[in-house]
């Protein structure tokens, strides 16, 4: 059966990080729990310490010199793990018990599949959006566009390039959205909606929140511009291309060694 990883980007988190690593190390089928310090300025790496000192054969810690964004601290666990499966969780969200086994055997049994995404469970969100008649739908669209809730197989990711680390994303977030849109064009993607299994918890300024705001009508700020969803949608074009080079190239009847000729016309 697949190995099991989970990797948790971590930036000034030191509040919730050790229940949502505590969530993690708690799934059967996790071998090993990735702790990546994005260069915090609060307790977050004592945090991950102290796991790792009760946790030595599982939990493992990375510590980044500068903060680089979401994007490089998930991106760095992937390069170091050596597991065939990588989920990412957020440090301020959680995985309910069981979370895990239902992607974990998906992955296991149906290898067309690249990636697997798991329901959230909305906690501690504003009346406003949780009783809003478009809510429902306004979540699934979150649903297929975040992070925290993905269980990749490793190697479709790799092939991805990984998350994407483009500046742009680092200013008006979104890198989870053009990634996940992407797999959607030159992969399958599995979803697990029908049982809420990542609580995801309200914060004020979170991805989720700019997220419903727009798809409610409730935005109160400029939406990006149209130069900014053209780049972004050229990097979901490029991670699609690269996937496509991948299948072509391993996508044959014969494999092993081809000596090539090249004849030069003349001038």
């Amino acid at each position: 059966m697949l190995r099991l990883d989970v990797a948790i980007p971590v930036y000034n988190a030191a509040a919730t990080l050790e229940a949502a690593a505590m969530s993690a190390l708690q799934q059967p089928q996790v071998h090993t729990v990735w702790l990546v310090d994005d260069a915090s300025t609060d307790n977050s790496l004592a945090v991950m310490q102290h796991l790792q000192q009760h946790y030595a054969e599982r939990v493992r810690i990375i510590a980044l010199p500068q903060n680089g964004g979401v994007s490089v601290a998930r991106n760095q666990a992937l390069w170091r793990s050596q597991a065939e499966c990588i989920a990412f969780l957020d440090a301020d969200d959680a995985y309910l018990p069981g979370a895990l086994e239902a992607p974990w055997v998906a992955l296991s049994q149906q290898p067309m599949l690249g990636l697997v995404r798991l329901g959230l469970l909305a906690q501690g969100f504003p009346t406003h959006f949780m009783q809003h008649p478009g809510f429902a739908r306004a979540w699934q669209s979150l649903e297929m566009t975040v992070g925290g809730n993905t269980v990749f197989r490793r190697a479709v990711l790799l092939a991805c390039g990984g998350f994407p680390e483009d500046a742009l994303f680092r200013r008006l977030g979104g890198e989870d959205a053009a990634l996940g849109i992407a797999l959607t064009r030159a992969s399958v993607v599995g979803t697990l909606f029908a049982e809420k299994m990542v609580v995801h918890n309200y914060r004020p300024g979170m991805h989720a929140e700019r997220l419903l705001n727009a798809h409610l009508g409730l935005l109160s700020s400029a939406p990006a511009s149209a130069e900014d969803l053209a780049a972004a949608e050229a990097v979901t074009q490029r991670i699609v291309h690269q996937m496509t080079a991948v299948r072509a190239s391993l996508d044959v009847a014969q494999t092993g060694i081809c000596p090539l000729h090249i004849t030069r016309g003349e001038a």
